[in-house]
């Protein structure tokens, strides 16, 4: 499993790191398709979801990055009420019951897709590589030293193989992947201010990783889907960076600018 994770990541990070390389409106479309695809696993994983629902979600979620996707920064308005008759139209089709199901999913996929798309918006290809250095470099320095180290587990309810020392090791990585980027890449001076930052996103992508592992503990599921190789579905390869898109955008806003500002 470990050299069909490693494969999967050789062949797919390149294409990945293109597409943000060019801006608008590939990455436009890759987050799109990574959206679709999301919407479409989480519903998947609720065992009560028929067909209908399932369709809506993706549709709904889809909908609402594509409308910020054209619109590059689309009024707040907009992306509200699409999914505001989205939900009003499921509440039709699939009952109330469903009807907590549905703005998890919507929240849970869209609101961080926007924020990728904002973050590219304001800070450009700089700032994503940027987060994508950190939430990888977590992920990584995480189950590196967790499988290396071991230890007392992180949350064991949740997610039984996660550690504190790959909790430590992934915020270290993270730490130290942004002083790379940020030095070799931009020329930029390592500032306490730049290191609270990374350490923040750091946990915040791993704290994402924790939701998602609830997630499937709570459908019963060991993954969202098995459309990547060694790593399951998308959601299971891009939790961490969803958590942190909402983060990385608040920075973008806070301070005005992305990365190459800070």
């Amino acid at each position: 499993m470990l050299w069909t994770r490693v494969a999967s990541g050789v062949v797919l990070a390149p294409l990945f790191l293109l597409l943000v390389y060019l801006e608008f409106p590939y990455f436009a479309g890759l987050v799109v398709a990574l959206a679709g695809a999301m919407a479409w696993e989480f519903s998947r994983m609720d065992s009560n979801s028929g067909s209908k629902r399932r369709a809506l979600i993706t549709t709904a979620a889809v909908a609402a990055v594509a409308a910020m996707a054209f619109g590059y920064v689309a009024p707040a308005y907009i992306i509200v009420g699409l999914a505001s008759v989205a939900l009003v139209v499921a509440d039709q089709i699939a009952g109330r019951n469903g009807l907590r199901v549905l703005h998890i999913a919507v929240v849970y996929v869209a609101v961080p897709a926007l924020c990728l798309l904002y973050v590219m918006t304001i800070g450009g290809a700089q700032s994503i590589f940027w987060v994508l250095a950190v939430v990888w470099a977590t992920d990584i320095g995480a189950y590196a030293c967790g499988r290396i180290l071991g230890g007392p587990k992180l949350a064991p309810a949740i997610s039984p193989n996660k550690t504190w020392s790959g909790a430590v090791g992934g915020l270290i990585s993270g730490v130290l992947a942004s002083a790379a980027v940020l030095f070799w890449g931009y020329g930029q001076q390592i500032m306490v201010g730049l290191v609270l930052l990374a350490a923040g996103l750091s946990v915040v992508s791993q704290i994402g990783d924790l939701f998602e592992s609830a997630l499937k503990r709570r459908y019963q599921v060991k993954d969202s889907g098995g459309l990547i190789p060694g790593h399951g579905g998308v959601m299971d390869r891009f939790d961490g960076l969803w958590a942190a898109a909402p983060v990385a955008a608040v920075f973008c806003l806070v301070l005005k600018g992305g990365v190459e500002t800070w």
